[in-house]
């Protein structure tokens, strides 16, 4: 591998290295923002640009040289590979190889936001304001105020699964109220015949709570005993993906949309509008099917295609740094360090509440996470979901 010259200019280095792509010229672009506060060019770009084998050298400095001097040259705009005569040969020491070329005002990173994402935004805060404006308005009891029972239609219409279990208690509440779920002795026959029902009607748990309950047996007879993806089995296919779109507080929602801006925005640039939607259908499809397998239906956030998002550039900065995804490596460990803990402390929750019944709940859809971050690891990997210039 041989470094032919640096330019100065994120975006014409994509540029320029979209063009040898194009030519078939096997090379790396390596992106080096200036992060140093006390530094007078704090926030400029370096862009080195290796070229892999040795003998396309000569060609690549030829079209480094000429693309220097005529940087907006349609050539280099629409990628064609018309031979240009007027085309001088370059040597590495040519002057110019490590000019700063004439700048382009717009960059990657102040390009308008996508529709794609700018429409999951503002369904995200569409349904969570629609949901506070819909709760219920009678008094819920605070020992039952987290319960998936008492959240408002809206979610009870898009969470992953809408047991046929709560649909009793609703329809208990309804006729007796939040009294009779405490003063079962006061309930007439009608009640007491309901409650009991209710009782006896299964619903799917979760296999963490299975394994606290009756260990890896408990969990192999739970896929026979209990039903599993009533709503979705009745036709109601919308459920596999909406429980990302709903959020449970503004600072959720606000963390949430502010990490779907920097990094939905940066691989909608990069992606056709299919892949990029079947990028997030299918990572949050997973994710949600995983944390409902894991833990029930009692989950929400678009958190796991985020953690997709960022195995999903972190690896694309490895394998090809030229497609110009601009991820800090400090952040990327923060937020790993972050999925991580909580899975750890949810590991520690499990056998403390396993060994000495203390668990306790950190309330995180954490399979969510994980398996949104290996999926997205593992699309990052394929080629089908490489830059395509439009």
């Amino acid at each position: 591998m041989r470094l032919i010259g640096t330019l100065e200019d994120e975006r014409q280095g994509l540029t320029f290295s979209l063009f040898l792509k194009k030519k078939g010229i096997l090379h790396q672009l390596d992106i080096h923002p200036n992060t140093d506060w006390g530094s007078p060019q704090y926030g400029s770009t370096r862009c080195d640009i290796w070229i892999q084998d040795e003998d396309q050298v000569p060609d690549a400095l030829k079209w480094l040289h000429f693309f220097l001097e005529h940087p907006q040259d349609p050539v280099f705009q629409s990628g064609d590979t018309i031979a240009w005569p007027h085309l001088k040969a370059a040597s590495p020491t040519s002057p110019g190889i490590n000019s700063t070329p004439t700048q382009v005002t717009t960059g990657w990173d102040k390009q308008p936001m996508g529709w794609i994402t700018r429409l999951l935004l503002i369904t995200c805060c569409g349904l969570f304001f629609l949901s506070q404006f819909t709760l219920p308005s009678t008094s819920v009891p605070a020992r039952y105020a987290g319960l998936i029972l008492f959240t408002s239609p809206v979610e009870k219409h898009l969470l992953f699964d809408y047991p046929k279990f709560y649909q009793l208690i609703d329809q208990f509440i309804r006729l007796y109220g939040y009294e009779g779920l405490e003063k079962t002795q006061d309930l007439p026959p009608e009640g007491s015949q309901l409650l009991q029902k209710i009782n006896k009607t299964p619903f799917w748990p979760g296999i963490y709570a299975l394994l606290l309950k009756s260990g890896f047996k408990g969990v192999e007879k739970g896929f026979t005993q209990y039903p599993l993806f009533e709503k979705i089995q009745q036709g109601q296919v919308w459920r596999l993906f909406t429980p990302c779109l709903l959020h449970g507080d503004l600072f959720h929602l606000f963390f949430n949309m502010i990490w779907l801006i920097v990094l939905g925005k940066q691989i909608e640039q990069r992606l056709s509008a299919g892949r990029y939607i079947l990028f997030i259908l299918s990572i949050g499809i997973i994710s949600n099917i995983a944390q409902y397998l894991s833990g029930g239906s009692n989950f929400i956030g678009f958190s796991g295609i985020l953690c997709g998002m960022l195995a999903f550039i972190w690896v694309r900065q490895k394998r090809a740094a030229w497609e110009g995804y601009q991820l800090d490596r400090l952040t990327l460990v923060f937020m790993l360090m972050f999925i991580l803990g909580m899975a750890a402390l949810q590991l520690l929750s499990f056998l403390l509440a396993k060994s000495l019944d203390i668990g306790f709940s950190i309330g995180l859809a954490n399979t969510a996470h994980l398996m949104g971050g290996i999926i997205g690891y593992f699309f990052g990997r394929l080629n089908f979901f490489s830059w395509r210039h439009a």
